[in-house]
């Protein structure tokens, strides 16, 4: 959090929707009185278009048969800024294609609307009695039917960023037995028919706007010959067609696409109906006191500190929000400190100004991807970190290469690996330099698991700011060197043991750390966890390299028990000690920093479960204390889009596990649906660092 001045010497307009400021002395962040200004709130919004129609199978020579309708467009988005009062917003829930039936071709989807316009799903290909056709594109494309002698390339998708859709299927055989192709869905491509087959649906995306995790925008199944393999509809929504009979439509309020018909041993059957769209929205329900919806009733429920609504009858009206009421009063001309930006700001009568010569705050954290160069004789400039950072941790994303972290304290040339018990590697040169927007790594293809720069493999960094150069620390008996980010809650600390009993060691920081990382760097010697027992109930620590639970029979051995020092017992020579005669160190010391940074715990309840820290993270490292379970890492970057779904791990070499979309980032902290030891085991109790 290093400071930035504003130079400008004039005033600038903050805009009167900055709600993030704090009156002084007595008001807290969320408290800041938004005069004469129109309110804010954040949203969660789920958008799904219509899904198509299944196509008909038509009566020709050698067989027409029916694709799968293809998916509605699927969107979702986060923590999304919608005004209170005025005329509202517009709401739209797109219905079903038609169906393909005799003499009439099947339709799109209709198309959703909040916010955003999501595109109706394309219709399957081919086919009424007389007209064979290509599948219709849409927000995902319709699969194409097969007529005997024509095979007809699947719909295409038309639904653009952030929006989710994809191809449908193709037929791909002009045998009288060819199946058609099954419509795509949100997840995936609808699959192509072949010889003998229809081609299933592509899949649905899962998503638990509403806590429920449930499948959306599966394409429909393509139709096939007589009592051949017919096409399943995507992820249980889309759907199925049916041997010797009509498809099945698509789920309602899924926006899944219908199935397509068959030859059903005497005649050809009709395709089938798709899946209405939905529209869902989700606020804190203390941001909004009311809303008004005209022409649309939604189902209105709760979930924990949320308010979730649902839109599932098809059709369009507005909704409209009127904002809690802020208590207290502010006059024109008067001042408030807002502590999320720090700036002083004042108030005209109409608008919120900041004055000349504030500070900004700077983050602590933030993560890159890159992909290695494998270059033999130079290596690559990483930039977009935001700041020059002070730890680098490292970790191949796509193959089995150990964890490797570098710090400004230790040196370019010293390496360790959080999986593995060794000291550090040094004068191991594949790191060169902390930049000022990020870092650059060495020319690295070398065939051995600590490298950083592998050809073609994808990497991440996340990546933290402690205080730059480090600097001499007498708080403690022992020497220390610290690199301090005292308001970002983050510093590293070296220093060399003694054996004296009772050592203490400074480690920078205004506030007691919570959690501290400590490795023996000269040695070989397990990874010791530090948690303070605000955090846990108990003074404990937990190997980093390794699974185990939380130990608490030698809480002495490594303690943060006050504000300024960390104590060491220094008599022993086991490996929990760390203040061995002349040996060397390390530690990474946190401490929750509102809005920034978090520390703390959880009790797993083995279902979905939200876990709430103030802010939107960005890294989320969880480690089971109760029983044996490998330490998580969730980040912002690595998967496209929320939920997170992919783990890495702390203690493993191995390359990211996907979880199928089961952890999400909320913008008050992380939705946890995975029932697994790990991660949500009823009664167990987790801890957990997060970064915003």
């Amino acid at each position: 959090m290093a400071n930035t001045k504003i130079t400008n010497p004039e005033l600038f307009n903050l805009g009167a929707n900055n709600t993030a400021a704090t009156q002084l002395p007595v008001m807290t962040t969320a408290q800041r009185i938004a005069m004469n200004a129109v309110p804010t709130s954040n949203i969660d919004y789920l958008v799904v278009a219509g899904g198509g129609g299944g196509a008909r199978s038509a009566f020709t020579t050698g067989g027409a048969y029916g694709g799968g309708g293809g998916a509605g467009e699927y969107l979702y988005k986060t923590a999304q800024t919608i005004t209170a009062g005025g005329s509202g917003y517009t709401v739209t829930v797109g219905d079903g294609g038609n169906a393909g039936i005799s003499g009439v071709s099947a339709t799109n989807g209709g198309n959703s609307v909040f916010i955003d316009t999501t595109l109706g799903g394309g219709y399957g290909g081919t086919s009424n009695d007389s007209t064979y056709s290509p599948g219709g594109s849409g927000g995902s494309g319709g699969g194409s039917g097969i007529n005997g002698s024509t095979v007809y390339a699947g719909g295409s998708s038309t639904a653009t960023s952030p929006g989710l859709g994809n191809a449908g299927g193709a037929s791909t055989s002009i045998v009288s037995t060819s199946g058609a192709g099954g419509g795509g869905g949100a997840g995936t491509a609808g699959s192509n028919g072949t010889s003998s087959t229809g081609g299933n649906g592509g899949t649905g995306v899962q998503n638990s706007i509403t806590s429920t995790a449930t499948f959306y925008a599966g394409g429909g199944g393509g139709g096939s010959y007589n009592n051949n393999n017919v096409g399943s509809g995507g992820s249980g929504v889309g759907g199925n067609a049916n041997a010797r009979a009509a498809g099945s439509p698509g789920a309602s309020n899924t926006g899944s696409g219908g199935g397509g018909g068959s030859y059903s041993g005497s005649a050809h059957t009709d395709g089938a109906s798709g899946g209405s769209g939905i529209v869902i929205l989700r606020y804190p329900t203390a941001d909004i006191a009311s809303y008004t919806a005209t022409g649309l009733t939604p189902t209105e429920t709760t979930d924990g500190t949320d308010t979730v609504l649902s839109f599932t009858t098809v059709g369009t009206g507005t909704i409209s929000f009127t904002s809690s009421t802020p208590t207290g009063t502010i006059s024109t001309g008067e001042m408030i400190f807002n502590s999320t930006t720090d700036k002083v700001e004042y108030f005209d009568g109409t608008k919120w100004y900041g004055i000349t010569y504030e500070v900004a705050a700077e983050t602590p954290y933030n993560n890159v991807l890159y992909t290695g160069s494998g270059n033999t004789t130079s290596g690559q400039s990483i930039t977009g970190v935001g700041f020059k950072p002070d730890l680098v941790w490292f970790k191949s994303t796509g193959t089995t290469y150990n964890n490797v972290l570098y710090d400004s304290v230790s040196g370019v040339n010293s390496a360790i690996s959080s999986n593995l018990s060794d000291g550090a590697w040094a004068n191991y040169n594949r790191f060169e330099s902390f930049d000022s927007d990020g870092f650059t790594i060495e020319a690295d293809n070398n065939a051995d698991l600590w490298k950083i720069d592998r050809i073609s493999q994808p990497y991440v960094a996340w990546c933290f700011k402690a205080g730059g150069a480090a600097v001499a620390n007498t708080d403690g008996n022992i020497a220390s060197q610290v690199s301090a980010n005292a308001a970002g809650g983050f510093s590293i600390v070296k220093w060399s043991g003694n054996d004296t009993t009772g050592g203490t060691i400074g480690h920078g920081l205004s506030s007691t750390p919570e959690l501290t990382i400590i490795k023996k760097t000269s040695a070989t010697a397990n990874w010791q966890v530090s948690l303070n027992a605000s955090v846990t109930g108990v003074e404990g620590y937990m190997n980093l390299d390794a699974n185990a639970a939380l130990y608490t029979t030698y809480p002495l051995y490594y303690t943060s028990s006050n504000s300024t020092v960390l104590s060491s017992n220094g008599t022993s020579t086991g490996t929990r000690v760390y203040n061995n005669q002349s040996a060397n160190y390390i530690a990474y010391c946190f401490h929750s920093v509102p809005g920034y940074s978090k520390v703390g715990s959880y009790t797993g309840t083995g279902s979905n479960m939200t876990v709430n820290v103030g802010f939107e993270p960005a890294f989320v490292m969880i480690k089971n204390t109760t029983s044996s379970a490998s330490w998580h890492i969730f980040d912002n970057k690595r998967t496209a889009a929320n939920p997170s779904t992919e783990a890495l791990f702390p203690n493993e070499s191995s390359a990211a596990a996907d979880y199928n979309t089961v952890f999400e980032f909320t913008s008050t902290g992380f939705n946890n649906k995975v029932t697994s030891t790990s991660l949500n085991s009823n009664g167990s109790k987790y801890v957990y660092l997060t970064f915003a």
